[in-house]
């Protein structure tokens, strides 16, 4: 790998990882809920956001058209459309 693959890939490998340890702490929460009862935060958006951001900005050519991908496995993206969609569909979502 030469000097310009690693500032091309530098980007979306650290959003990536970030993206990553923030889903992982996401599903530790649920399991943690799960197991113990204990309710703790998520962070809703943001490990999908920084995940489908270094889809995006990959410099492989395919790879953009999964980039809806983490906003699937994340849970607290997962369980916040989910909530969304139960809202709107009951009408408590008013415009």
């Amino acid at each position: 790998m030469n000097v310009r693959d690693w500032e091309a890939w530098a980007p979306p490998g650290t959003l990536a990882l970030f993206g990553c340890w923030i889903i992982i702490l996401n599903y530790l929460v649920v399991v943690e809920y799960y197991r113990h009862g204990r309710h703790h935060s998520r962070i809703p958006l943001l490990g999908g956001a920084l995940l489908t951001t270094a889809i995006v900005l990959s410099p492989l050519p395919r790879p953009a058209r999964f980039a809806w991908i983490p906003f699937v496995i994340d849970p607290g993206c997962l369980l916040l459309l989910v909530a969304t969609v139960r809202a709107v569909l009951q009408g408590r979502y008013k415009q």
